[in-house]
Order: structure tokens, then sequence, then C-alpha cells
């Protein structure tokens, strides 16, 4: 099992964490913590980060869950879609958020 963090403070996105999408069933559990006030989204994309041509800010991005998705407190989730990266973004605020990513399954 693969434990990651990625954090963020004040608006913008994170550093992106490379989903292993080759593990079987993808199963990944991301709790995000927020310290101070903040609204983000923890994002996930299907284009290939690891393409020499990508670029984070013309990739599609997606909400990773409804909890996940313009939150303002402490949330977590579960992602089961075979992705390929996972960001923070900060919309708004000057609080910080820091999300833990476990990713289970054979690989």
């Amino acid at each position: 099992m693969a434990v990651n963090t990625i954090s963020k403070t004040g608006t913008g996105s994170s550093s992106i964490y490379a989903v292993d999408y080759f593990r079987c069933p993808v199963n990944v559990g991301i709790q995000a913590v927020l310290s101070g006030t903040a609204t983000y989204t923890v994002e996930y994309t299907l284009d290939d980060i690891t393409s020499d041509s990508f670029s984070a800010s013309t990739a599609t991005w997606t909400g990773a869950t409804a909890d996940l998705t313009g939150a303002s407190a402490s949330k977590n989730g579960l992602l089961t879609v075979p992705c390929r990266g996972i960001r923070l973004t900060i919309a708004s605020g000057t609080g910080s958020v820091v999300a833990t990513i476990c990713q289970a399954g054979i690989g």
C-alpha cells in the first residue's frame, strides 16, 4: 500500500501525486486536513502526467468526490476511478490543506 501527502497553502494548485493506475482494483483513500480558512477541491486527471507535452494548466481536472469539491472543512473520500494524477486546488482563502493519499490494490 502506497501512502503519500500533497499540500498547498494559499490559492493555486499543489504538485501532482502520480497514481499507479495499474493497481487492481483502483482504490485511493484521500484525507484532506484544512488549517485556517480556505475553499479547496481535490482533483484528478486522466491525462498522461508523464508525457513530455503534459501541462497541468491545460489538463482536464475533475473533482474527486462531492465531499472533496468546494470543501471548506477537513474531509475524506474514496476515489475508484483509474486516474493518472491527483492534486489540490485552493480557490480562495489563506489556509493550507494537507492531503494524505493511500492507494491500495495489487500492482
